[in-house]
């Protein structure tokens, strides 16, 4: 689990989410903590395309918020840190002799991994989208 939004630090979360019976629960696998999306302040549920990712958009305190809940472990946020061990090649620098890839080259390898990902949870996703909007939708 992640929430989402301007001046909200990213924080990744590891846990098990369920279908309850007044709302998405979320349970934090080192400490246990319980998070509830209570089914009445979920505004929408949606698969985010070619990825493992359910979307959901949700109210509190009058405040627009979106979570959104990896189904497979998601790649790393930031690039890993230069290797201290590695020396870099002497002469001119091309983009294939870099010690660690870039942040673009980052991105694009972890679009692929989320893309390779989504095929497998595509199906489940959709099941879990359809299943969170239709009790919020009762609810709401």
């Amino acid at each position: 689990m992640v929430h989402l939004g301007a001046g909200r630090k990213q924080l990744e979360v590891r846990g098990t989410l369920t279908l309850g019976e007044s709302g998405l629960e979320f349970v934090e696998k080192k400490t246990g903590a319980d998070v509830r999306f209570g089914y009445g302040s979920i505004r929408r549920a949606k698969r985010i395309r070619g990825s493992p990712v359910l979307m959901v958009d949700w109210r509190k305190d009058g405040e627009d918020r979106k979570t959104a809940f990896y189904f497979s472990q998601p790649p790393p946020l930031e690039p890993m840190p230069r290797s201290p061990t590695i020396e870099p090649p002497r002469g001119p620098l091309g983009p294939f002799t870099r010690a660690t890839p870039s942040k673009r080259q980052v991105a694009r390898m972890n679009l692929g991994y989320l893309r390779s990902t989504s095929v497998a949870s595509k199906g489940v996703l959709r099941a879990w989208a359809d299943a969170v909007t239709e009790r919020a939708g009762r609810e709401g």
